[in-house]
């Protein structure tokens, strides 16, 4: 007798509001990096993110962007993918900011329980973070410090930082 074991999936999405309207959360990271010395900074746009954890297909994660994560007439989403981001000379960034796995995530709780309600394939587990895309000249660690210092708390939070394209 063999026991066939199903690998979880996981599903990145990725929420944030339509280059039409106005990032107060953005304009407000904004500030606070120019104010840690990131002073090459031309903008900053946020977003949510959605880490997705169990057996729901690929259809269902974009399902459950779309129709539940998403307010279509103000927000975008997409499933993003696993491959890495292309370089682009240090002009754009890509910030994730997600608690530690030992803290709880009461949001992700009630994202994973809302998937199921919606009659889709329960997840093993769901967390949010936060998304921050840095358009403007800088070097990695500089990001790093900077986003350290005003965006996230080292004590509960993990940062990953990345170039990304436009």
């Amino acid at each position: 007798m063999s026991i066939k074991i199903q690998a979880a999936n996981v599903h990145l999405i990725e929420v944030k509001l339509r280059t039409e309207f106005n990032d107060a959360e953005g304009a407000a990271a904004f500030a606070l990096l120019r104010e840690q010395g990131l002073s090459a900074l031309k903008e900053v746009r946020t977003g949510r993110l959605y880490e997705v954890t169990g057996s729901l297909t690929a259809n269902q994660a974009h399902q459950a962007g779309k129709d539940l994560l998403c307010d279509a007439v103000t927000q975008e989403f997409r499933l993003v993918p696993p491959s890495p981001a292309p370089m682009n000379g240090m002009n754009f960034w890509r910030v994730e900011v997600w608690l530690k796995p030992t803290v709880s995530d009461p949001v992700g709780a009630t994202v994973a329980e809302a998937i199921a309600e919606g009659g889709l394939q329960r997840p093993t587990s769901a967390r949010c973070g936060m998304l921050y895309l840095l358009n403007g000249r800088a070097v990695k660690a500089q990001v790093e410090k900077a986003v350290a210092k005003s965006l996230a708390n080292p004590l509960i939070h993990r940062v990953v930082v990345t170039e990304a394209h436009p």
